[in-house]
């Protein structure tokens, strides 16, 4: 945990101003660090801030003589958290590939990509700062926050990411991701058997309005970025169907969203709804039986189904075509092991 640090600061005939908030006096006194009002006005309504040793709401107003307490931790004034990473070495990675210029990890499930959202340790960034250290990797100032990494995936989503070592592979390889050169695929378990075995999903995917944490498919750009992406059915199972999805965009979450927009959502995804019981997809003639099965896979693969298994991209150096491709996940491969029976 970080340690708190405290600043106190006395409300004088200097610094006052009449009628002003503590909100508003607290970012214009921090205005050189450049702090958001809004940051501020989280730390006052957690309670970070005392005005005469008594927490206040953000639109007290102040006087003279006013006593203030700005309690924060050590990364409070890093904008963005984009200047300040630590190094970790305890999280474990499977580096699938690796040379001068380019480095392929299999990310396990529950590694989370970007440092935010309280954490700010325990994540393959974190990791990164250390491995560059650890190998004498000095072009970190090239990429500030990002170290390389040049796509995500979600935190309870496997499979292979690119890093690039250094600058020239970065540009080249962001240059590939814009110009959408890169292959990526991913296979994914979802509810119920798609209508078709083919399919191009082709909309707009933009933030949801009534809640940010999820995304949202639009009908114009107005909200939303352009989404396409591609499925073919596998294998179909009694309630659950394997399907390979290609991704010609990386919007966020967008296979997620682009399955639960067809009525097809990934099984045991949380945010979109394919954590639970779905039964609408079989024809159960006995539920009970069929409850205790899908409660049993549920046990079997605690996170969504999805798993980025093949990438597809030229190399920044030899500009040769290179593809990568990695087995399915145990996991995953259990719970189609157990649909099979």
């Amino acid at each position: 945990m970080l340690k708190e640090k405290k600043i106190y600061i006395n409300i004088n005939k200097k610094i006052f101003t009449k009628n002003i908030r503590i909100d508003k006096f607290l970012f214009n006194y921090f205005k050189k660090k450049k702090i958001s009002r809004k940051k501020i006005q989280n730390n006052i309504k957690i309670g970070n801030v005392l005005l005469n040793n008594n927490k206040i709401k953000k639109n007290n107003k102040l006087n003279i003589n006013d006593k203030i307490i700005f309690i924060y931790k050590k990364d409070f004034f890093y904008k963005n958290k984009k200047k300040f990473i630590y190094q970790n070495k305890k999280i474990k990675i499977n580096i699938h590939y690796e040379d001068n210029d380019i480095l392929i990890i299999n990310k396990q499930p529950g590694l989370i990509v970007h440092p935010g959202h309280g954490n700010y340790k325990n994540t393959l960034i974190n990791w990164l700062k250390y491995y560059y250290y650890k190998n004498n990797i000095n072009q970190l100032n090239y990429f500030n926050y990002r170290l390389g990494l040049l796509h995500r995936l979600d935190k309870n989503t496997s499979g292979l990411l690119i890093i690039a070592k250094n600058i020239n592979s970065y540009n080249n390889l962001k240059l590939q991701f814009l110009n959408k050169t890169i292959k990526k695929q991913y296979i994914a378990l979802v509810w119920g058997k798609p209508i078709n075995n083919y399919y191009i999903i082709n909309n707009y995917i933009g933030r949801n309005i009534k809640n940010r944490i999820k995304m949202k498919v639009y009908s114009n750009k107005k909200y939303g970025k352009l989404a396409i992406t591609k499925y073919k059915i596998i294998k179909n199972y009694k309630f659950l169907t394997l399907i390979k999805c290609i991704i010609k965009t990386g919007r966020t979450h967008q296979i997620r969203v682009h399955l639960n927009y067809i009525g097809n959502p990934i099984f045991n995804d949380d945010i979109y709804g394919g954590n639970k019981i779905l039964y609408k997809f079989n024809n159960f003639y006995n539920k009970n039986k069929y409850t205790k099965t899908i409660n049993n896979c549920f046990n079997i693969l605690p996170r969504q189904a999805l798993h980025a298994y093949y990438l597809k991209f030229k190399h920044p150096t030899t500009k040769k075509n290179i593809k990568f491709i990695i087995d399915i996940p145990n996991d995953i491969k259990n719970l189609i092991n157990y649909l099979k029976k």
